[in-house]
């Protein structure tokens, strides 16, 4: 067993492919990956463990349901007493981790991946219990990390030319606000590119104390996959244990 000075987190939203997951996920680069946080996979997909190799180097959460949007891989690095499966549902995934910081000290952090669909079949009260269901779940006493794409627009995270401005967006930020959440990925960082328009929908937000431990939070060019959807690599300074995998 060794000790790794980083915890390195990567999302990505796949837009419904399956081919472009399974190719994701056996990249060589992503397994080096602690946590790997999926959004929008297939919802036909009802066995995302069976991809390729994948299942030889990560543990799978998520839902069971085939209506499934979001899912956390786990690196089997990760020595399992390390960490803990604490909520899976469609649109949001969660799981704590037990981490010690640069004194040694034991630091709890709370990882929350979570999707809120855009489509033209999705109401706006159905979006609007996902951030509902957020809000129940988070905690401002705490470390926390929530990867997301809630598909909304705002000024607060794309400054420039933010011509659109979701009124469900006020309610989000409101949630983040209680809970003592900040942006952690830089304001007007393009996360989408599609049709020579440029966006910032794929978010990361901290805690304050998780702030200070950051060592990087930005995109990740070279693992792009052809999609509009840009990944991002979020590294914090926290140890963890690792365990070296027969391969």
């Amino acid at each position: 067993m060794t000790k790794q000075s980083f915890l390195q987190i990567l999302q990505y939203n796949i837009r419904k492919s399956l081919r472009i997951q399974e190719s994701f996920l056996i990249n060589r680069e992503v397994r080096e990956f602690d946590i790997v946080a999926i959004q929008k996979q297939d919802r036909n997909n009802n066995d995302l463990q069976s991809f390729s190799s994948a299942h030889n180097f990560f543990h799978l959460v998520k839902n069971s349901s085939s209506q499934s949007r979001t899912c956390i891989y786990v690196n089997k690095c990760l020595k399992l007493d390390q960490w803990i499966v604490e909520t899976a549902e469609s649109n949001i995934c969660s799981i704590r981790i037990l981490t010690r910081n640069t004194d040694d000290k034991t630091q709890t952090l709370r990882l929350l991946n979570v999707y809120n669909s855009c489509s033209l079949f999705t109401t706006f009260t159905e979006r609007s219990l996902i951030i509902s269901r957020l809000n129940k779940l988070l905690k401002n006493d705490c470390k926390q990390l929530i990867v997301e794409d809630f598909n909304l627009h705002h000024s607060h995270w794309r400054e420039r030319r933010c011509f659109t401005h979701h009124t469900m967006t006020d309610t989000l930020l409101n949630v983040i606000t209680n809970a003592r959440l900040k942006l952690l990925l830089k304001s007007d960082i393009i996360t989408y590119e599609a049709h020579n328009q440029f966006t910032t929908i794929d978010l990361v937000f901290s805690s304050e104390k998780i702030q200070f431990m950051t060592c990087k939070c930005k995109i990740q060019i070279d693992l792009h996959q052809r999609l509009n959807h840009l990944s991002i690599i979020t590294e914090l300074c926290l140890q963890t244990i690792s365990v070296q995998l027969l391969t």
